[in-house]
């Protein structure tokens, strides 16, 4: 079979497919086709209809084993297997049939939206926006009876409307396979794993998060009863941020938001005191998103307990994962130990025992999140977390030798803690001297630092962790660390030279850290080739100026001087001593924003051409250890960050068998010293 078949659907339901996913979605009685658009290659787009005979190509073709694309293909294949299959008697295709040009996409750090890749790859073919509205309302009903009896928009021009949308997407589809880079063999075995993770799903504890709900429920009349009792009724619930924000300027506290950043730093210092204090502490109490997230998990439940389709492949530009759903990648970490009795509490509604032995109630139902999540009867978790190993790969990929010893003296019992042993290299203070809240600094050095991280970015970790600390106070345990880190300074000065080279001498391989990474422009992108071969993409490379973030002295002209520059002396001949940002040539290309999701230019440096590369190979460590541990007989059913779960029948396997296989290093990471730490139980926990 050398014939791709391309093909889209259209569909309605009740159900809200963006609350609940495609599994709970398609599963729905009420969820339906509209009309099925498809091609064979390069064929005339054809359409189908609930109720026609299945087109006899498409039989021979899915029958005869022939390749499936689609944009976002877990849809169409979770829709073709719920619906098409077994109420119209479509043939159902193998899993590996399957292709996904979103996943393409995504991997080449474009827009994973349909219409976004095509814009930025400049397809003849786009989206049609004006069908998309049509789309939208035709997937709900036009009206809903007394009797529950349901009136969709049926009428025939709408129907050939739609399906004129349908048959746009399917050949602006067509379009982009054309552009886009295949997955290597490698990553379409971790797509295809991907997909099966989500298939699987994971059990719920429906009992435990319907009882939660009630107590989260309950807790939060508490809380706005006692804010309306500490103001005097003038703020009616925690919710009502203008209300609060007005009492609170009435109350001496200057704030213009009770949003969580400003709550924060309000609960921070010691200013804000009695009533107004009180006041902030039940805002920050009851704007947890424990409710939110056990309304997300009952949702997106299915038929039989389970939730699916928690994942989305390549959801970062460094090909991590992102979750999505209930997104269990932020579950709060909790205050409360995940224990049974806690939950025979809940279960029992018992709300004033539970504040008296643990914690807040909203804070318990918080640290209960991932218990909510269960083994299937007659089953286990086994879960491991690979050990801090950004920092691991970093001090491997940079060539650090005494922290690459450190870490593997550390996991021998031989070596101290490695925070103590940060403070210690910056500070030339003997580790067994180092204090607790040394220590803690020694940890935000770790944390904020290993990315060409200045004062901001330890200020700003640092508060995370309660520590208060000043510029100057920053600033020399930034330079203390870099001066005990030399060859991951280098690291940094390394890899931007080597991007900036490439984008100036294009088709010419630039290699650095030893030949471990290596950048090329070739086709419109910049390509940052991995130890593991994988290429991370960086679109229409080119050099551009860039204000640093660190400033210069310079004699200018009074008409030269820019607003945002500071003043510092006038000569007598009038020119001006300026202190300004320097501006360097820097590479510029264009991706998505992390922050606004917009596609737009961005600018590298060698902390971020080091941040992507450390986090990508950490990726691809754990990727190929979970295909190890599916292979072991370890189903994973979910990963987190650094961690995988997996879910097996009980007794068999052990934790340590499970660490062991998640720590086989590939040859391309020969030497770099990983580590994991895994436990056993029937719930989820951290």
């Amino acid at each position: 079979m050398t014939q791709h078949l391309h093909i889209d659907f259209e569909t309605r339901s009740t159900v809200d497919l963006r609350k609940t996913g495609v599994y709970p979605y398609a599963q729905h009685p009420t969820t339906d086709v509209w009309v099925t658009c498809w091609a064979l290659g390069d064929g005339p787009i054809q359409a189908w209809y609930p109720g026609q005979p299945v087109p006899a190509e498409l039989i021979t073709h899915v029958e005869a084993g022939g390749e499936l694309w689609s944009h976002n293909a877990q849809f169409e294949r979770v829709m073709w297997r719920e619906i098409l299959t077994p109420r119209y008697g479509w043939p159902l295709p193998r899993l590996d049939q399957w292709h996904c040009t979103a996943a393409m996409a995504a991997s080449m750090s474009l827009p994973r939206d349909l219409d976004g890749a095509a814009r930025v790859l400049g397809l003849d073919v786009r989206k049609d926006k004006e069908g998309a509205a049509l789309m939208m309302r035709m997937a709900r009903p036009r009206k809903v009876g007394a009797d529950g009896s349901l009136t969709w928009w049926d009428e025939p021009d709408r129907i050939r409307r739609l399906t004129e949308y349908c048959a746009r997407d399917v050949e602006v589809e067509r379009a982009l396979v054309g552009r886009l880079r295949p997955l290597s063999p490698t990553e379409r075995q971790i797509y295809l794993l991907d997909q099966r993770i989500n298939d699987r799903g994971i059990a719920l504890d429906l009992d435990l998060i319907q009882a939660a709900q009630g107590v989260a429920d309950r807790a939060v009349l508490r809380l706005n009863e006692n804010l309306r009792q500490i103001t005097k009724g003038r703020v009616t619930a925690a919710t009502k941020a203008a209300e609060l924000t007005r009492w609170l300027q009435e109350q001496g506290v200057e704030t213009d938001s009770v949003a969580k950043a400003a709550v924060r730093s309000m609960l921070a210092g010691g200013d804000v005191t009695g009533a107004a204090r009180a006041a902030i502490e039940i805002r920050g109490e009851a704007a947890k998103s424990s409710t939110a997230k056990l309304k997300a998990m009952l949702l997106a439940a299915c038929e039989d307990g389970r939730v699916r389709g928690l994942l989305l492949y390549h959801g970062a530009g460094t090909g991590r994962w992102s979750g999505k759903l209930v997104q269990p990648q932020n579950f709060p970490r909790g205050t409360v130990e995940m224990v049974e009795h806690a939950i025979d509490l809940i279960l029992a509604g018992d709300i004033d025992t539970l504040e008296i032995l643990y914690a807040p109630a909203l804070d318990v139902v918080s640290s209960l999140l991932r218990g909510c999540m269960v083994a299937a009867d007659g089953h286990e978790f086994v879960c491991a977390d690979f050990s801090n190993i950004e920092g691991r790969v970093n001090a491997w990929l940079a060539g650090e030798a005494w922290k690459v010893a450190a870490f593997r003296a550390y996991d021998a019992g031989t070596g101290p803690d490695l925070y103590k042993l940060a403070y210690s290299r910056s500070f030339d203070v003997p580790v067994a001297e180092i204090t607790k809240d040394q220590r803690q600094i020694g940890k935000v050095q770790e944390l904020a630092l290993g990315y060409q991280g200045g004062v901001g970015a330890f200020q700003s970790m640092a508060a995370l962790y309660g520590i208060a600390i000043s510029d100057k106070e920053a600033d020399n345990i930034k330079k203390a660390w870099r001066e005990a880190h030399p060859a991951i300074v280098q690291l940094w000065r390394d890899l931007e030279d080597g991007a900036f080279r490439a984008v100036i001498r294009p088709g010419e391989l630039v290699e650095v850290a030893r030949g471990r990474i290596k950048f090329r422009v070739k086709g419109g992108f910049l390509w940052m080739i991995l130890p593991s071969g994988r290429p991370l993409a960086y679109a229409s490379p080119s050099i551009k100026p860039k204000e640093m973030p660190w400033t210069e002295e310079v004699w200018v002209r009074a008409d030269e001087v820019k607003p945002h520059w500071k003043v510092l002396e006038t000569a007598r001949n009038g020119d001006v001593l300026v202190e300004r940002p320097v501006v360097k040539d820097s590479v510029c290309y264009w991706g998505v924003d992390s922050r606004t999701r917009q596609w737009g230019p961005q600018f590298g440096y060698g902390g971020l051409w080091c941040e992507n590369a450390i986090q990508a190979i950490a990726r691809d460590l754990m990727a190929e250890s979970m295909l190890r541990l599916e292979a072991a007989g370890y189903p994973i059913l979910l990963t987190v960050h650094d961690e995988e779960l997996a879910e097996v029948p009980a007794g068999f396997g052990s934790v340590e068998e499970f660490e062991r296989i998640m720590t086989q290093l590939p040859r391309w990471a020969e030497g770099c010293p990983i580590a994991a730490e895994g436990w056993r139980g029937r719930r989820y926990r951290k």
